[in-house]
């Protein structure tokens, strides 16, 4: 093909680009950090699978924007990271956050890849893809493996295919309600074990902060979770179905800096957008009113949180701009 060089990035691939960077470029550092405390050998053998997969990303996400004369994200440091200390997350959780993060990967590079136009642009969101579907199988072998995975339930097998005969079907106000369907209820799952991770993640957070006001933040940020996981688990047990279990006991009592509260508040951020757009896909699929009501409202409370988030990172100057369009007003 001719000079790439020639056709100028797309607002889609560049947005894409440039946020998957900064992603990537955080994500190395947690992802440094955990390898380093995992104790269990084939779990840091995963961690540096994913570490080389993220440098790999860096590397040609860099030349594409430099290529193209856009400035790289500035990022963070070995100074937002503390390797020498105390265990804070125990194996099990830390094979948990690579299957969650590694999950959310899925779905960013598919997106990138569907909005992708010029041919690099395509061939490098399809690597992104291939190594984040390898990463996923390899989490879910082990898991399975070491007996760690959490199956969702299986359903009955329904004889022949029915046909909704009454618009009862979308109901779930008042009175007797059907049970979910199988797509409410994976989507359910989803947002469920992305809370759990959250939750756990963010309490650790707030406990190895070293200051208070990114404390509270944290620890704020543990209610709104907690809440949403409770109101939520509701639907599932109605319909009799079994309630993904939490990780808090996988903290560990450690207080000591792990991370740099710019980091962690960045990720927090960055937790709460994935939290609202699987919210958002959801939506998508949801039949009932009941279901379809908790969700807006969870919407809501996380949106105004992840402001809140997003006003913290501004104040302290931490948080980056994302390259877009030019304001032709006067």
């Amino acid at each position: 093909m001719s000079n790439q060089n020639s056709i100028p990035l797309t607002a889609s691939e560049l947005g894409y680009l440039w946020t998957g960077y900064s992603i990537n470029e955080m994500s190395k550092w947690f992802l440094s950090v955990f390898r380093e405390q995992a104790t269990d050998e084939e779990i840091k053998n995963l961690y540096s699978f994913a570490i080389q997969n993220t440098t790999d990303m860096l590397t040609t996400r860099k030349t594409i924007l430099t290529n193209e004369g856009f400035p790289i994200p500035s990022g963070f440091s070995e100074k937002d990271i503390d390797n020498s200390s105390h265990l804070l997350f125990t194996d099990r959780f830390m094979i948990y956050y690579l299957f969650t993060a590694g999950q959310l990967g899925l779905e960013f590079h598919s997106k990138s890849l569907a909005l992708a136009t010029r041919e690099d642009v395509r061939k490098y969101h399809k690597d992104c893809l291939t190594s984040a579907i390898q990463l996923n199988e390899k989490v879910v072998d082990l898991t399975l493996n070491k007996g760690m995975y959490w199956r969702t339930p299986p359903l009955p097998t329904p004889s022949f295919p029915e046909d909704i005969q009454r618009t009862s079907y979308l109901y779930g106000w008042f009175g007797v309600t059907r049970p979910m369907n199988s797509m409410e209820i994976a989507n359910l799952y989803s947002i469920l074990n992305l809370l759990i991770m959250m939750e756990t993640l963010f309490t650790g957070f707030a406990q190895t902060s070293t200051h208070e006001d990114a404390a509270e933040l944290f620890h704020e940020g543990v209610k709104l979770v907690k809440k949403q996981y409770n109101t939520l688990a509701e639907f599932l047990k109605e319909d009799e179905l079994p309630v993904p279990p939490t990780y808090s006991a996988e903290i560990t009592d450690s207080k000591k800096r792990v991370f740099s509260d710019r980091i962690m508040v960045s990720h927090m951020a960055g937790l709460f957008g994935s939290l609202l757009s699987q919210y958002g896909f959801s939506l998508g699929s949801v039949m009932k009113h009941d279901l379809l009501a908790a969700y807006t409202t969870q919407i809501g409370r996380a949106g105004v949180f992840s402001e809140k988030v997003t006003k913290f990172l501004i104040q302290r100057e931490w948080l980056e701009k994302v390259p877009g369009a030019i304001s032709r007003d006067n």
